[in-house]
């Protein structure tokens, strides 16, 4: 069996984070490998991988941007890659990748027990080594020929959804999960009702999605799903990604957070060394560029008493919380999502028409180099493996 393995090396994390995308992708540390074939724990199935996408989070780790805080969550070296359509016995499933108390053979931890496995307080215990599929030493993700997943993990995929759209399901569960922490109310739930949950949406008056990738144009296709009727504006640096957003909902598009803030009547003032501070705003802002700027100029974009929702993943940054007691701001963090949010974003796919658009490469394993590369330099909005 093929897959791409990455083993950490500190000297080329180091070289990567100093270089950025000037690096060679060649050089970063993954590898395309011959591998066993993977063991099936008990409760377990094995997978045939169809699709497997290249997140934001897989090209911070190659890169060394991701937070050197997280790194005990996870464990390596590990075949990567936890955006995944596979199949079962021929039928198309997507996979959710969270291993928590169920899969490590624990009993339940609080978390699980009151349905956030995603919070699982065991991440790092039990049977497997730290972090979920994708970023665990024992289990591999999704950019491989084969893998192994809890069947608990494993749903099934409508017929009519394409395997473009399929391959979404993970990053559409995150945003699914984000708006409910940020807008959502559900009814107090016990285990045994966590898979059958009520929400009910507090939408804003007007929202703002910053960031046109994978993660804010999905942003702006589940806002529509789930019945915001608002006016709902993106900012987009690039034309493909505005004509997407305006496809998916959005009512109007701006290449900058400043040209949005602007026309939705903020005011700017200016300080000493050219410090910028605002009036007005957005009652709600979904920050998903995942970039300290997009933050930054999240925190200032929302009205006073507004909510912005961390969707996007920046890692240390030197950042000013200046906006958030001084126009009391409340700040949303998110993270993953529950198997129900998994479950419901399943449900939906049939729902979310157009979003495949995104799905613009896709690579063989051995093309990984080409494959990281248009990920890390934004010629693709989504790029995956087809193993």
């Amino acid at each position: 069996m093929r897959g791409l393995l990455f083993t950490p090396s500190i000297p080329r994390y180091a070289a990567a984070k100093l270089l950025g995308k000037r690096y060679p992708a060649r050089a970063l540390s993954l590898q395309l490998a011959t591998l066993p074939e993977p063991e099936r724990p008990a409760g377990f199935e094995r997978l045939k991988v169809r699709l497997s996408g290249i997140c934001g989070s897989d090209l911070a780790l190659l890169y060394g941007k991701q937070a050197p805080t997280l790194s005990g969550m996870f464990s390596f070296p590990a075949i990567l890659g936890h955006e995944i359509l596979a199949e079962l016995g021929g039928v198309r499933v997507a996979v959710n990748p969270v291993l928590a108390c169920l899969e490590r053979g624990l009993p339940d931890c609080p978390a699980c027990a009151r349905g956030d496995d995603h919070l699982c307080l065991n991440v790092a215990e039990g049977n497997f080594g730290p972090g979920m599929l994708g970023f665990c030493k024992d289990l591999g993700g999704g950019w491989a020929q084969r893998m192994v997943a809890h069947r608990e993990r494993i749903f099934p995929i409508a017929e009519s959804v394409p395997d473009e759209r399929a391959v979404l399901t993970e990053p559409a569960a995150v945003v699914l999960h984000g708006l409910r922490q940020a807008w959502g109310e559900s009814k107090p739930r016990t285990k045994p009702e966590i898979h059958h949950m009520n929400w009910r949406m507090n939408w804003p008056a007007q929202v703002l999605v910053i960031g046109a990738g994978t993660i804010g144009l999905l942003a702006v296709k589940m806002l529509r799903v789930l019945g915001f009727e608002g006016p709902l504006w993106a900012v987009a640096r690039h034309p493909r990604q505005a004509e997407l957003a305006r496809q998916f909902g959005a009512n109007q598009v701006f290449p900058s957070t400043q040209a949005a803030q602007q026309a939705a009547g903020g005011r700017r003032y200016r300080g000493i060394l050219g410090a910028t501070s605002w009036r007005g705003g957005f009652e709600g802002v979904v920050e998903a560029s995942g970039s300290p700027r997009g933050l930054q100029e999240a925190s200032w974009a929302v009205q006073e008493g507004g909510r912005v929702l961390l969707l996007g993943a920046p890692a240390t940054a030197l950042h000013d919380f200046s906006p958030y007691w001084f126009r009391e701001v409340r700040l949303v963090g998110s993270y993953a999502y529950s198997w129900d949010d998994f479950a419901e974003a399943v449900r939906l796919l049939p729902e979310m028409e157009g979003v495949e658009a995104m799905v613009t490469h896709k690579f063989g394993l051995e093309a990984w180099p080409e494959a990281i590369k248009t990920a890390a330099t934004r010629r693709g909005i989504k790029v995956v493996f087809k193993p």
